[in-house]
C-alpha cells in the first residue's frame, strides 16, 4: 500500500482535498471535513465514496476506510472521490440516540476490532468482500422490484442547484432582500422543508422550520442588509434539521407564482407568447415539480411586466411613439385615436413611408387579413399586405382596433386612401367574404376591384352540409366549386356551375345567391389579380408578427418595426448580389416554361399572331399579351404558349414580362430604408395633453343560462282572494273589499 493518497472531498459545489495514510481513522477524516467546511457538524452528515462499477460505497466506520484505501492500492489509483451529503430524512443524531443498545454495541464492537487488529485485515476484508457483495446484490434484486426506482431517481433536475443556495454565515446577496428571498425559497424548495417567516422587512429576515413548533426543530436562518453597499448578508445560521420527514416534495407550498416567475421571465423575453400550461409541463419535466395552472398563468403575467413593463402605461406612450415615429421616418402615415369622452384607446393605424414608397413598385395588389391580439386588453390587428416581385409578402401598413366593427373598418380603408391615392393606381383587393370589408371598399374604393379568397369561400361552403352528409360529398361539391373559379373561360364556368348546381341542390344555391361571380370566378373577374385566388400573403405577414401579438401595445409596435425595418435592409442587400433580369422565383418559373413548351410547334398568322400546337392549338398575340388558354391575362406572366410563340417571332423573352417581376423594381421596392427609434423606456412623451387609457375588457366567464325573452307572457295565476287571473297570489293581493 502507498504511503499517502488524496479524498477529494465534496460539498454543495465546492470541493477540498484532504491527504489520506494507511493509519487514517474515520473520526479524524470526520473532523478535517468538518474544519475544513465550517457549516458542518459531526453527525449531520454521511460519506460515501465512489469505485469503478461502484459508484456509492459508504463510509461509516474505520474498517470502511482501511478496505477503501486497500481498494484503491490494488487498483493503484491514487485519487478517490468523497461526497459529503446532508441528512435530509431524520436527525441523524437523535437517530442514533433511539437506535437499540444491541446496534450500537454491535457498531462499536465493529470499531474496536477494525483498530485492534491489524493482523487479521485480509480475512476480514474478505469477509467484508462478500458481505458488500451480497448487499450490492440484494439492492440489485430490491431495484429490479421497484421497477428501477433508483435509476429513475438519479435524474438530474435543474432544481438540484437550489440546495447551494443558502451555505453558510456570511454569504452575501448582491441583489439585497429581493434575492436573498428568492434564493431562500428556492432553497427551501429543493431542500424540501417549509419555513415560517418571523420578521421579513427590507433589512432583516429571519425565517424558522415550519416545523418549529410541533417538532422543536432547529433550523433558522438570520440574514439583514448591510448599509454601507447595500448588500445582504446571512449573520447566523442553523442549517441542520431537527424534526422529522424532512424530504424533497414534488408539489411544494413554498413554491409561489412570484418565485415562477423569477425562473420563466427568461422565456418570457423570448417567447412572449408561451402558454401557461406549457409552464407546468416545463416545471415538471426540467424541474421536477408540479405547478398549477393558476400559478404558471399569473407567473406569467408577472414576467410580462417585469420584461415590458406596466400594460397600461403602454397606451400612455402611444403619443409619444406617434410623433417619434413620424419624425425619425418622414413620410410615414401613423394615426391614434381614443374616445373624446372617456379617452380610452380605439383604434392605430401604421404605414411607414418606405412602405408607402416601396408598395409603388409592386403589384397594385393587397391583402386585407385580421388576427385576435393576446395581450392583456386583447383588440384586433388588421394587416394589408402586398406581393413583392419575388413572390415574397411585403408589408404595406397595418391597424390596431378595440373591436372589429363597420365603424372601424371604414377607419381602416379611409387611412389605406389617403397613403395610396397619391399613387394613382387601381387596387385590387383581396380579403375574406366579410359584409363590413365589401361595403368598405365599395364606398372607399369605387374604382378598385374585391376579390374573395377562395379558402374562406370553400369553408362557407361546407359548412353548409351538415355532417350526416359525408366527407366524401362534401369535398366532391367544394371541388366542384373550386373548377368554376379556377375556369379560365366564361363557357368553362357555366359547364362546372351547371355541375355544382346539380349535385349541391339547395344549399349551393343559397350560397351563390349573395355570392356576385365577379368577386370570385376567374373567368369574370373584372380586374387583375396575377392568379392569386387566396390571402395567403397576409395570412404569412401575421404568423412572421405572431410572437408579438401578447405584448404591450407600444412594444409590440417597436418589435413590428424592427421586424420591418430588418426584413428591408437583409432583402435590399439581397438584392444586391442578384445578377438576373428577373427575380430569382421568377426566373425560376421561366425557366420551368420553356420546359413544358420546348417539343410545341408554333405558326406564323400574323406580324404578332401565332398559332402554337400543343395538346390543343392555341391561338397567342404577343402585341395584345393575350393567349387563348388564358393562363397569361389571369396570372401576369408568359405562359409556355406565348414563350414558344415568342422564340417563333426571335423576339426577347423579358419584353413580354411585366415590369413587377424584374430585378430593378424589385431592388426599387426596397431602396427606401425604416430608420430606427430612440428606446421609449429613455423616453416619455412629457407634457402632452392627450392622455390615453387603455379599452375596457370584458371579465367573467359568458353567461351560461338562457335569459328568457320578455316577449313570453307568463302564465295567469288565479288569486284565490279577489278571483282575478293575475301574476299575484292571495298573500301578495292588494285589492280593497
Amino acid at each position: 500500500m502507498e504511503s499517502a493518497r488524496i479524498a477529494r472531498c465534496s460539498y454543495r459545489a465546492v470541493t477540498v482535498m484532504i491527504a489520506l495514510s494507511e493509519h487514517s481513522k474515520y473520526v479524524d477524516m470526520c473532523n478535517e471535513i468538518c474544519l475544513r467546511f465550517k457549516e458542518l457538524k459531526v453527525g449531520s452528515y454521511e460519506l460515501t465514496y465512489s469505485l469503478p462499477e461502484h459508484p456509492t460505497c459508504l463510509l461509516q466506520s474505520d474498517m470502511d476506510v482501511h478496505l477503501m484505501l486497500m481498494c484503491l492500492s490494488m487498483l493503484k489509483i491514487s485519487f478517490v472521490d468523497i461526497l459529503v451529503k446532508d441528512l435530509v430524512s431524520s436527525n441523524k443524531e437523535d437517530g442514533d440516540h433511539t437506535t437499540s443498545n444491541q446496534a450500537a454495541s454491535n457498531h462499536s464492537a465493529s470499531n474496536h476490532a477494525a483498530s485492534n487488529q491489524e493482523a487479521s485485515n485480509l480475512s476480514a476484508s474478505n469477509h467484508v468482500t462478500s458481505s458488500s457483495c451480497m448487499v450490492e446484490n440484494s439492492a440489485i434484486d430490491e431495484n429490479e422490484h421497484l421497477d428501477n426506482s433508483r435509476l429513475h431517481e438519479s435524474i438530474a433536475y435543474l432544481s438540484e442547484g437550489w440546495k447551494e443556495y443558502i451555505n453558510h454565515e456570511g454569504q452575501k446577496f448582491v441583489g439585497g432582500v429581493t434575492e436573498f428571498r428568492n434564493k431562500l425559497r428556492k432553497y427551501a424548495v429543493g431542500m424540501g422543508f417549509r419555513f415560517v417567516y418571523q420578521s421579513n422587512d427590507k433589512s432583516r429576515v429571519i425565517a424558522d422550520c415550519f416545523k418549529k413548533k410541533s417538532d422543536g426543530c432547529k433550523w433558522r436562518v438570520y440574514a439583514s442588509l448591510c448599509q454601507a453597499n447595500g448588500f445582504f448578508y446571512i449573520r447566523t445560521l442553523n442549517n441542520v434539521h431537527t424534526c422529522m420527514g424532512v424530504g424533497r416534495e414534488k408539489k411544494s407550498k413554498m413554491i409561489t407564482s412570484k418565485m415562477i416567475s423569477s425562473i420563466v421571465v427568461d422565456k418570457i423575453r423570448e417567447k412572449p407568447s408561451i402558454k401557461p400550461i406549457d409552464i407546468v409541463k416545463d416545471f415538471k419535466q426540467n424541474y421536477g415539480l408540479e405547478i398549477s395552472y393558476y400559478n404558471a398563468w399569473y407567473a406569467k403575467e408577472l414576467a410580462k411586466s417585469e420584461v415590458h413593463g406596466d400594460e397600461s402605461l403602454s397606451y400612455s406612450q402611444l403619443v409619444w411613439y406617434r410623433d417619434a415615429l413620424m419624425s425619425t421616418n418622414p413620410g410615414s402615415s401613423c394615426v391614434v385615436e381614443c374616445d373624446s369622452k372617456t379617452s380610452r384607446f380605439r383604434r392605430l393605424f401604421v404605414c411607414y413611408g418606405a412602405c408607402i414608397e416601396g408598395f409603388q413598385w409592386c403589384r397594385p395588389l393587397l391583402f386585407i387579413d385580421e388576427t385576435f391580439l393576446k395581450s392583456k386588453y386583447k383588440g384586433q390587428l388588421i394587416g394589408a399586405t402586398g406581393k413583392n416581385g419575388n413572390q415574397g409578402f411585403f408589408p404595406f401598413a397595418f391597424a390596431i382596433m378595440d373591436s372589429e366593427n363597420k365603424e372601424n373598418w371604414s377607419w381602416f380603408f379611409e387611412n389605406l386612401a389617403k397613403v395610396l391615392t397619391p399613387q394613382g393606381r387601381t387596387i385590387t383587393f383581396v380579403s375574406d367574404h366579410n359584409k363590413d370589408v365589401i361595403e368598405a371598399v365599395s364606398n372607399i374604393f369605387p374604382t378598385s376591384h374585391h376579390a374573395f379568397c377562395l379558402n374562406h369561400l370553400k369553408e362557407k361552403l361546407g359548412s353548409k352540409y351538415p355532417l350526416t352528409n359525408g366527407k366524401l360529398f362534401r369535398d366532391g361539391i367544394v371541388e366542384l366549386f373550386m373548377k368554376c373559379a379556377y375556369a379560365p373561360t366564361e363557357v368553362a364556368f357555366e359547364f362546372n356551375m351547371r355541375n355544382l348546381k346539380e349535385e349541391g341542390g339547395a344549399p349551393v344555391q343559397n350560397f351563390l345567391d349573395n355570392l356576385p361571380k365577379e368577386n370570385w370566378s376567374s373567368a369574370h373577374f373584372k380586374g387583375n389579380r396575377y392568379g392569386e385566388m387566396c390571402k395567403n400573403a397576409s395570412e404569412s405577414f401575421h404568423s412572421w408578427i405572431l410572437e408579438l401579438c401578447a405584448l404591450p401595445i407600444c412594444q409590440m409596435l417597436e418589435g413590428i418595426r424592427i421586424k420591418l425595418m430588418v426584413m428591408v435592409s437583409e432583402r435590399s442587400s439581397e438584392a444586391g448580389q442578384w445578377c438576373s433580369v428577373l427575380c430569382p422565383e421568377m426566373e425560376k418559373t421561366l425557366s420551368e416554361m420553356l420546359t413544358v413548351g420546348q417539343h410545341w410547334n408554333a405558326s406564323r398568322s400574323s406580324t404578332s399572331v401565332f398559332e402554337v400546337h400543343a395538346e390543343v392549338s392555341v391561338m397567342v398575340d404577343l402585341v395584345n399579351h393575350f393567349c387563348s388558354c388564358h393562363d397569361w391575362q389571369i396570372k401576369g406572366f408568359p405562359c409556355a404558349h406565348a414563350l414558344v410563340a415568342v422564340q417563333k417571332n426571335s423576339g426577347c423573352m423579358y419584353d413580354y414580362i411585366d415590369d413587377y417581376f424584374k430585378l430593378s423594381y424589385y431592388r426599387s421596392s426596397y431602396a427606401t430604408l425604416i430608420s430606427p427609434i430612440p428606446d421609449i423606456k429613455d423616453m416619455m412623451h412629457e407634457g402632452s395633453e392627450d392622455v390615453i387609457l387603455p379599452p375596457l375588457i370584458k371579465k367573467g366567464r359568458p353567461r351560461t343560462k338562457t335569459i328568457k325573452s320578455v316577449s313570453k307572457v307568463p302564465r295567469a295565476i288565479t288569486c284565490s282572494r279577489c278571483g282575478a287571473a293575475a301574476r299575484h297570489n292571495k298573500k301578495t293581493c292588494t285589492a280593497n273589499f
